[in-house]
């Protein structure tokens, strides 16, 4: 169903700028978590990262705006139309406007935490994660896009591997009885954490290509889509 609509969406300008500026906002929030994350990692000076990436934020939540007037007058003028579509790009665009504020969580725990980072049974993991949560960006974005059932069902599953990874690493930390200085395992705990939600709303978008409406918003509560 998704698909039929998109494509007789794309047949309207209006609907089919919609369409675009959702797309500008999964670009954001892939710019947005990949300077976060390098702020987090040293590979970039927080602030040198700030003012764009704070930036880039408002303009997620413009386009977030932009959109949901774009259904709400959609809907006025066309009573009844289109009303699964438009309840599903009211909820996509909720999950593209949280992924950016995780970004900004990761970046301000970058900036925050200024120590060493000094313990490789969590650094190697976290970078792993970071790595797959970073390629779920592109393959989330074409198969909305496109209506790819395949790949969404790609997305989902990846998401379910980060989410059993992240889980694993908050339950060490909890556990670990080493010297690990707090503000360090807080920081691993905190990039985990957001990492994971990125990935959760990333993939609830997916979803929405392979489930019904009312199912939208409980991907990480979902068993894998049977092929």
């Amino acid at each position: 169903m998704l698909k039929a609509l998109l494509t007789a969406w794309r047949g309207d300008n209006a609907l089919r700028l919609m369409l675009d500026q959702f797309d500008q906002m999964l670009a954001h929030d892939q710019w947005m978590f990949e300077r976060a994350t390098s702020t987090y990692w040293r590979l970039a000076e927080w602030s040198e990262v700030r003012d764009v990436l704070y930036a880039r934020d408002k303009q997620v939540n413009e386009l977030e705006r932009s959109i949901r007037r774009a259904v709400v007058r959609h809907l006025v003028l066309h009573p009844g139309g289109d009303v699964t579509a438009c309840l599903i790009m009211m909820s996509v665009v909720k999950d593209a406007e949280r992924v950016g504020d995780y970004c900004k969580n990761i970046f301000e725990v970058g900036k925050w935490f200024r120590h060493e980072y000094t313990s490789p049974r969590y650094v190697g993991p976290l970078r792993e994660i970071r790595e797959a949560v970073l390629g779920l960006f592109d393959r989330t974005r074409k198969a909305f896009r496109e209506s790819h059932m395949d790949l969404a069902t790609d997305v989902i599953r990846t998401f379910e591997g980060i989410k059993t990874k992240c889980d694993l690493i908050v339950e060490q930390l909890l556990r670990q009885k080493d010297d690990m200085p707090t503000d360090e395992a807080v920081s691993y705990g905190m990039l985990c954490r957001h990492m994971k939600r990125t990935a959760a709303h990333l993939a609830n978008i997916a979803s929405s290509v392979v489930t019904p409406v009312e199912n939208l918003d409980f991907a990480d509560e979902q068993v894998s889509p049977k092929e």
